[in-house]
């Protein structure tokens, strides 16, 4: 085997390398070390509802003073019961998706207050 030929076999074996390592650069890290899943049994509005309301900045946004109030049950209850808090914060066609100018809350959140509402939205 020549140097010429040598050369040619190394370059096609790093280009393969290279090749086969690129597939690695577009794994999304959940995917592939999912942290244990998301518990959504016995959503309660005290302390699972609101802490996802409050880490999501909803009430600090749509607290006392604002146009759509979040802050408290009944005023929460409104905006279940319209669809208008879900379809937001899915962000699907028709709502105005929220958080304002972010992307989607995580997902197990959402799955949360899903289950909650699934549950009959209890005051609990």
């Amino acid at each position: 085997m020549g140097p010429k030929m040598i050369k040619k076999t190394t370059l096609l074996f790093f280009s393969i390398v290279i090749y086969c390592l690129q597939g690695c650069y577009y794994d999304i890290e959940q995917e592939l070390y999912p942290s244990g899943g998301c518990n959504t049994a016995d959503m309660s509005y005290a302390t699972d509802i609101i802490p996802i309301l409050q880490n999501n900045s909803c009430i600090s946004c749509h607290g006392d003073l604002a146009s759509l109030d979040l802050n408290g049950y009944a005023d929460l209850k409104v905006y279940l019961d319209n669809g208008r808090l879900m379809g937001s914060i899915n962000h699907l066609n028709g709502f105005r998706a929220m958080p304002d100018n972010s992307p989607k809350i995580d997902q197990c959140s959402i799955d949360k207050l899903q289950a909650w509402i699934d549950a009959g939205a209890p005051n609990n």
